[in-house]
């Protein structure tokens, strides 16, 4: 184990992102078999396994504080999206895209997030969950867009734009349609206002 400097006096902070980043690291991982343990992270980052009794009351508190930082991260990159257009429709079709993305460029924590039980394991629940906060976000969008049938179009919406991550992830040899026609084609009867 390759030996940690100490942090100054009063950034004890520091280590606890230390601690997060490599439990993100180590989380992220294509090993489902292996699963992370405080002793993992703490010899990731270089400290002693009782530091991070510090920072952390156990692993369950450790992975809980990786999930709601990558559903964080995973909502901001949402919104960043949104914010950057003008219209409903224009506005869900940023958010789905964002979202597809997200998952594709980061594999690892999407399965973490939304293909593992470490979120049951964590003690979360939908009520209240980071998970929650994004999914509520999205029905609003959905809400905008598509007054009727709204909960029911946004997790009809939802199952594609994980079909759509999860599928490419574990068959990425397969010819698939561009992803944003994918989208469009999903996103056209949803949305659709009755005349």
């Amino acid at each position: 184990m390759a030996t940690r400097a100490r942090n100054p006096r009063g950034e004890g902070r520091r280590l606890r992102e230390d601690i997060l980043d490599a439990a993100t690291r180590l989380l992220a991982g294509d090993d489902d078999a292996a699963p992370v343990s405080l002793r993992a992270v703490a010899k990731e980052v270089g400290i002693a396994p009782q530091s991070m009794y510090l920072h952390f009351g156990d692993k369950t508190e450790l992975i809980s504080a990786v999930i709601e930082r990558r559903f964080a991260e995973l909502m901001r990159a949402c919104e960043l999206a949104v914010a950057k257009e003008a219209g409903t429709s224009a506005k869900l079709r940023a958010f789905c895209t964002a979202y597809c993305l997200w998952g594709l460029q980061n594999p690892g924590h999407y399965r973490l997030l939304f293909e593992s039980t470490a979120t049951s394991q964590a003690g979360m629940t939908y009520e209240g969950s980071p998970g929650a906060d994004v999914f509520d976000r999205f029905l609003a969008l959905v809400k905008e867009s598509a007054r009727d049938d709204a909960f029911k179009k946004a997790v009809l919406l939802w199952i594609a734009m994980h079909g759509i991550v999860s599928l490419r992830l574990s068959k990425p040899g397969f010819p698939w349609p561009r992803m944003n026609e994918l989208i469009d084609d999903f996103l056209r009867p949803l949305v659709q206002r009755p005349r």
